[in-house]
């Protein structure tokens, strides 16, 4: 169909409107609400204009093209249209664009300088409206609003979780939040960018910088397996906010509330910004040009004393693709297979039959061609939260979603039916399970990160697999940590090497490590008070070592009790890297900010020490080059099918024990940043336990819990009538201290 705008001949679908042919041919039009991922209500007019044949001037944004329209966007009606409204639009708006956090990249004052007036003809006082403390991560200045209400469309229809709608008429109406908690959206800050005027603010940012003295960088989130993409706001060599950067692929123009404000963890009062030796049972400082030299030393001089079986390294999934490259480059070359990235699994038998990297099954974009989606063991609001926007669209294209869990969680989407089972209950199921709505369908299967931390995961792999099998569904995983595909691919388990290549004599898994006495230990990246486990074998295992080496960037009680050597190493921010999101999808970004002069670069770090040893020196091109050609040389269309060994049913009568991953808690990052952990989902820190557990139990005010033959008293517990019967669960968050084993079979004590 053809239509003209300005004289000139555009093409246009027959289901488009007028703003999105202008749009997509780069034709101006102002607006205020419309926006490309929102529903049209035409509510500011700011997108008047001529239409030949039409007495008046039509909103741009909801009216349908028509074959041989004729559209003027800079007539004299257009004009005077859109001057109009701006006049009422600036009729109460404040004039204080001097404090304003928005100046500068304020898309009122943008319209205003091009088709406002340079007067006004009211006179009467403006309006004032009294501001409330919303959230710990908005500020609001509801003086400023000209209720184009994105924020509200944004709450209902994208976020799926409705928080803040127009009250009131004329004059008078307001947008509030309708509870008293305000706004507690796990994707809240995009209601910060859908703002086109200062009235919805990044509480982080207020007075901190002038957009003008901005500087912009690409990078890639460090908080989940998804890879949303984001541009970094750095000010002084300081980043100041977070935006999304639009990839339509995979975050199309959101973020999370973890991916907006987590970079604050960076500067954390616990950073490590000093290299340390433990001489004469003290930590004392040493030069950041020689610890590098003293922890090769350390590692070949246990080489020399030992064999290589006697040194374990662990390194965290949430490292670089470099740095996991070059740290099992360096170890298997020193002849160390005790490599691996699973911190916080217990049970392994599934390895040797694990697909070559957990992948979610299909491209992010393509989730809505499923007519049914499984989730297990996750909850997808709280663990992986820009995803409910690919699931709420999904929804709404007849999608069917349904969930398994030991805790029942709401989504922020809507589920056609929950299953809440405690583990063993769960187990008994997949068994046997079959989902009859389900089958002779397009389905998907999504295990999270949760089901990894059971001491039977195996048996559960084999179970799910044999349901999926039933449904004829894929299977796809989300993972713990956002690099945990780059952990697999590139060798960073005991068992194989670079490409997923079988060793005959594998090495010892993050388990065995811990079990086995060994003499030196190399962690990588990697929170010891979280990131494992088991606590207690770790503290433990670090007892028993004659030397521990820490490569981090912060300093944890753990690792000022028990490191012989500390090297300060670089965040995500402050050195160049790749992750590899869950789809496969290989995404590399550059350096923001510039480290403290005493932290290493990681990659560089690991560098050094390969060259100390004589081996190839690596540049980060180098090192990129090499992971394209091995990653170019991968069938990731093979699928590796869980084995058929029969497991052993675990018929314990024990209470379970099982964690929920903190969304604020998930990597060392995010526990560290202070304005998320202000948030309601943060402070929510209880032991919840099943109505039956309480029944029985002698005290009413304390529960003693056995595990691993110590006794946890806990009296900040929770009774749940929704939650499966034996079964205790705690959030799994930065300041838990119930965090002996993530996921056990436990026993009470009267």
């Amino acid at each position: 169909m053809k239509i003209y705008i300005n004289n000139i001949e555009y093409d246009a679908n027959p289901d488009e409107t007028i703003i999105q042919v202008a749009d997509r041919n780069n034709i101006k039009i102002p607006r205020f609400c419309y926006h490309k991922h929102l529903s049209v209500v035409a509510s500011c007019r700011m997108c008047l204009v001529e239409i030949e044949g039409v007495k008046f001037a039509q909103p741009a944004c909801s009216t349908p093209i028509k074959e041989d329209m004729r559209i003027s966007t800079k007539s004299s009606k257009t004009k005077e249209a859109q001057k109009s409204t701006m006049e009422f639009l600036l009729i109460n708006h404040p004039l204080d664009c001097p404090i304003c956090d928005q100046a500068g990249e304020c898309e009122l004052q943008d319209v205003s300088l091009k088709h406002g007036d340079d007067h006004s003809k009211y006179l009467e006082f403006k309006r004032v409206v009294v501001d409330k403390d919303i959230s710990p991560l908005i500020s609001t200045e509801m003086t400023r609003c000209i209720h184009c209400s994105r924020c509200v469309r944004f709450g209902e229809e994208v976020a799926g979780n409705k928080e803040l709608g127009l009250i009131n008429r004329g004059e008078f109406t307001e947008i509030r939040a309708f509870i008293e908690d305000g706004v507690s959206s796990e994707l809240s800050g995009n209601m910060i960018d859908l703002c086109p005027v200062g009235a919805l603010n990044n509480k982080l940012y207020s007075y901190k910088a002038r957009t003008w003295d901005l500087k912009q960088h690409p990078i890639i989130s460090p908080h989940d397996c998804i890879g949303s993409n984001i541009f970094y706001h750095v000010y002084n060599n300081e980043i100041v906010r977070a935006i999304p950067k639009e990839n339509s692929d995979i975050n199309q123009t959101w973020l999370s509330d973890r991916d907006r404000f987590g970079y604050q963890g960076i500067y954390s009062k616990d950073r490590c910004y000093v290299s340390k030796h433990r001489k004469n049972k003290t930590l004392e400082r040493v030069d950041s040009q020689d610890i590098i030299k003293k922890v090769n030393n350390a590692i070949n001089s246990s080489l020399d004393k030992n064999t290589s079986s006697k040194i374990g390294s662990f390194i965290s999934a949430q490292s670089t693709s470099e740095e996991m490259f070059l740290f099992q480059n360096l170890l298997r070359k020193l002849g160390i297979k005790n490599i691996d990235h699973r911190t916080n699994e217990r049970d392994f038998d599934y390895q040797d039959t694990y697909p070559l990297m957990p992948s979610l099954g299909c491209n992010i974009n393509d989730l809505s061609e499923y007519d049914n989606i499984i989730l297990i063991g996750v909850n997808i609001k709280t663990e992986y939260p820009i995803l409910t926007v690919r699931l709420n669209e999904s929804v709404k294209q007849d999608t069917k979603i349904y969930s398994y869990h030991y805790f029942n969680m709401d989504e922020d989407f809507p589920v056609e039916k929950k299953f809440v089972m405690n583990n063993t209950d769960l187990l008994s199921l997949f068994q046997e399970h079959t989902l009859e709505s389900c089958r002779n369908k397009k389905n998907l299967l999504v295990i999270g990160p949760n089901i990894t931390y059971f001491s039977n995961q195996s048996v559960f792999l084999q179970a799910l697999d044999k349901f999926a099998k039933n449904i004829n569904s894929q299977i796809g995983y989300l993972t713990d940590f956002c690099n945990s595909t780059s952990g697999w691919i590139l060798g960073n388990v005991p068992h194989r090497t670079i490409g997923g290549v079988k060793l005959d004599n594998p090495g010892l898994n993050a388990t065995e490590m811990l079990e086995n006495d060994l003499s030196t230990l190399i962690f990588y990246n990697l929170d010891p008070e979280n990131d494992f486990h088991n606590s207690s074998a770790l503290i433990n295992s670090l007892q028993k070592s004659e030397c521990n080496i820490f490569f981090t960037s912060y300093l944890t009680p753990i690792i000022e009790k028990y490191a012989d050597y500390i090297v300060p190493i670089s965040t995500y921010a402050e050195s160049d890297g790749s992750f590899i999101n869950i789809e496969g999808r290989f995404q590399s970004f550059n350096k923001v900010i510039t480290p403290n002069s005493n932290v290493i670069d990681g990659w560089r770090a690991l560098n050094e020490l390969n060259i100390l040893n004589n081996h190839q020196a690596y540049t980060i091109e180098s090192i990129r080059s090499e992971l394209s050609s091995t990653l170019s040389k991968i069938d990731f269309t093979s699928k590796i099918l869980i084995d058929k060994k029969k497991y052993e049913l675990d018929k314990s009568t024990k209470v379970h024990k099982n964690s929920l991953r903190h969304i604020y808690s998930t990597d060392q990052i995010v526990r560290r940043a202070k304005s998320l952990n202000e948030t309601i989902q943060a402070n929510n820190k209880s032991v919840y336990v099943s109505r039956d557990i309480f029944d029985d139990s002698e005290n009413k005010k304390i529960l003693k819990v056995v595990e691993n033959n110590r006794v946890f008293k806990i009296d900040n517990f929770q009774i749940r009538d929704d939650l499966p019967s034996r079964t205790i669960v705690y959030s799994s968050s930065f300041n838990n201290k119930f965090t002996e084993s993530k996921s056990t079979f436990v026993s009470l004590k009267k």
